[in-house]
């Protein structure tokens, strides 16, 4: 699976006062040290109208590429600052199907 297209799902629950400053804070992650790692497709966030969710949808070329942004150093500073503001659920997915 490591050759095929991976996508990052990560359910984030955050206090509705906070939920912009959750959605901020992973948009400069995004843009200052994601967009740069090998591998990288694209980052889409999502906000919930009631505010208690954000959720984040990274694409990858592969799931290696995907764990190797994980383990950089960079990327885990901003997982422990989004980790003082919301709960994080992520997971791995690869399409199963899809309809246009």
């Amino acid at each position: 699976m490591s050759d095929q297209p991976v996508t990052l799902v990560n359910i984030l629950d955050v206090e509705p006062d906070r939920q912009q400053e959750l959605i901020d804070l992973l948009t400069r992650g995004g843009e200052e040290v994601i967009r740069h790692r090998p591998g990288f497709v694209s980052l889409t966030l999502f906000a919930s109208h009631d505010r208690r969710r954000v959720i984040n949808v990274a694409q990858w070329i592969s799931a290696a590429d995907a764990a190797a942004t994980q383990s950089d150093p960079h990327a885990a500073d901003y997982a422990a600052r989004v980790a003082t503001v919301a709960t994080a659920t992520p997971g791995l997915y690869s399409i199963a199907s899809e309809i246009r």
